[in-house]
């Protein structure tokens, strides 16, 4: 995301009239890799444990893998995963994942991996809605979880408020446009004069309002998020969950964890299992 948004500063400046200016706007759409991560074609294949699967949704060819569970009475976990991430990079998370019960479903992005498309982030999150739809109708009512890391907690809670889910996980979950991007930016090295001069365009506004969005769906809610995530501070993800109208709803603080190692962490997964067996009919 970092680096996609240092380039987005010289995109996204509107500019109007002879040398007059206005301030930068950043859009939702800057934060998306460009080119998007490919992956060999050759590589999506079945495997033990694993089966290839794909949707066709609003233009685009989606592409992923569906893991068997051990828990015949879990609902389904799809995952939705960070900025710039593809699912050959994660085989062996969604493994881990599988093994604490459910089945799981994951597909590349649109335009990312083995996915065909053209990315935009309300994109992959209408994607996500389809995806869910579908995978419900094969889950023999023991319905779905959504669970999404850093950006794909904002498509995985935007899922949550625009259809039916049985549960919701967010890893280190970000608030909103305006919290997020300066915190970005700074991360990249961008002068704090010039991300004071710069706003999130609207487009940005809606579609990372994950607060907002958690104040939209009733489903059970786990939020994790590490002490040591210095990507998307803590402090965002408590307001997720002070946002949210579940319930229930759990916060878990990984503590001394960082960003990259949200999902993996051994009380996160510890959680996790928890959620799931709390679900169960």
């Amino acid at each position: 995301m970092r680096t996609a948004l240092v380039a987005a500063l010289f995109v996204f400046a509107d500019t109007t009239g002879a040398g007059a200016q206005t301030p930068p706007q950043i859009h939702a759409d800057s934060v998306l890799p460009n080119p998007p991560p490919k992956a060999p074609f050759a590589d999506w294949t079945t495997a033990k444990g694993r089966t290839t699967t794909t949707l066709s949704a609003n233009g685009a060819i989606l592409r992923g893998w569906s893991y068997a569970g051990t828990d015949p009475k879990a609902p389904t976990l799809v995952f939705f995963n960070g900025n710039g991430t593809t699912i050959d990079q994660n085989d062996a998370m969604y493994r881990v994942l599988a093994a604490l019960g459910p089945p799981v479903v994951v597909y590349d992005y649109r335009g990312y991996g083995f996915s065909q498309g053209l990315p935009g982030v309300r994109l992959l999150q209408d994607d996500a809605v389809r995806i869910v739809d579908t995978v419900a109708k094969g889950t023999g009512g023991r319905g779905v979880v959504v669970y999404g890391f850093s950006i794909g907690a904002a498509v995985a809670a935007y899922a949550a408020a625009n259809t039916t889910v049985a549960g919701v996980i967010l890893a280190a979950p970000f608030a909103s446009a305006q919290e997020e991007l300066p915190i970005a930016l700074a991360g990249s090295g961008v002068p704090a004069s010039t991300i004071a001069a710069m706003t999130p365009a609207q487009d940005a506004v809606d579609a990372f309002a994950v607060a907002d969005f958690a104040g939209r769906f009733q489903a059970p809610l786990l939020i994790l998020h590490g002490t040591a995530d210095t990507d998307v501070p803590i402090a965002q993800g408590r307001e997720v969950y002070a946002g949210s109208v579940s319930t229930p709803k759990r916060f878990v603080e990984l503590e001394g964890v960082g960003h990259a190692q949200t999902v993996m962490a051994p009380e996160a997964r510890a959680a996790v299992k928890a959620f799931i067996l709390s679900l169960e009919h």
